[in-house]
């Protein structure tokens, strides 16, 4: 890989960054009365038809039964993920929910360490573990205090952030042997179509499909955009990092978000930045420098 796809992956993960903090404003105005688990089947659905005449076109290598169920198994991971998320925020804040992600990337290194043996993932866990400790104390500024989640909720959304986890060290796995030859458009359609297709099964199970009457021609907008650029968008531009950046530093780049969030707060919402956030927000800078460096040194020694 040359150097130029190396800084065009970092530059991509660092647009998926901004990417996935507008989403969050973006998903707050769809109608809450409509079933989650249904709205991020429909994102998911909405971005993996867009893919498919470019999918199309371009061709893409055969699909064998095997490479077919190691798409099956990382659009499950990402249905249980999702799944998990929402039933999970039923019975806990968001800010717990917060909390527990900011583990994702960490357990990715474990991750990452057991099925890409050669990968160099002891270098990136004190840059991972600072920018983790900035995350957290900007999640945990806007929580109050004693505000512990049940075990169910720990339970059932640790379930979720394993398999996220596990969701770019096992594709990267999957893209040396069954998926191999795969490309960022094939990877990002066949997941998402997957991950739809479970999420639509959990609907059918829940009920929740009934809430799709109360879509409004805003809320399929608003969809849409979320589908376009907070969906699509952003798992082309992860699977275009992935197997050139280590999965573990892919993942770190949600500590940006945390950081962006906060910056849109702080600069558009004309909030005044507390100590901590500041503290966090130095946190996660320095953290996320020193994976850029660690990522290229190591980079250099693979090249």
């Amino acid at each position: 890989m040359k150097h130029a796809g190396f800084a065009t992956a970092h530059g991509g993960m660092l647009l998926w960054a901004l990417l996935i903090a507008a989403s969050f404003f973006a998903a707050a105005q769809v109608s809450q009365a409509i079933d989650p688990v249904l709205l991020t089947g429909l994102r998911l659905l909405f971005s993996a038809l867009v893919f498919l005449p470019m999918l199309l076109l371009k061709g893409t290598t055969p699909m064998t039964a095997r490479g077919l169920f190691g798409h099956a198994l990382l659009g499950l991971l990402l249905a249980v993920y999702f799944g998990s998320l929402f039933e999970a925020l039923r019975y806990t804040s968001a800010v717990n929910t917060g909390t527990l992600f900011t583990l994702v990337p960490l357990m990715t290194l474990l991750f990452e360490a057991v099925l890409i043996p050669e990968s160099r993932s002891k270098s990136r866990l004190l840059p991972m573990l600072v920018a983790a400790s900035g995350a957290l104390l900007l999640i945990l500024k806007g929580g109050g205090h004693g505000e512990w989640p049940s075990l169910y909720a720990v339970a059932v959304y640790g379930s979720g952030c394993l398999s996220m986890a596990l969701y770019s060290p096992l594709s990267q796995r999957l893209k040396q042997h069954s998926l191999k030859g795969r490309g960022p458009v094939a990877m990002t359609f066949w997941n998402m179509l997957f991950g739809a297709l479970f999420l639509f099964g959990y609907c059918l199970f829940s009920g929740g499909w009934r809430t799709g009457a109360l879509l409004s021609t805003t809320d399929v907008l608003w969809l849409v955009y979320l589908a376009l650029f907070a969906t699509l968008a952003t798992f082309w531009l992860l699977h275009r990092a992935i197997g050139v950046i280590a999965p573990s530093t892919v993942i770190s780049y949600i500590y940006l978000s945390t950081l962006f969030v906060t910056l849109f707060h702080w600069f558009t919402l004309r909030q005044s930045p507390q100590p901590q956030e500041i503290a966090g927000a130095l946190l996660v800078g320095l953290g996320m420098l020193a994976l850029v460096v660690s990522s290229r040194r190591s980079h250099s020694v693979v090249a």
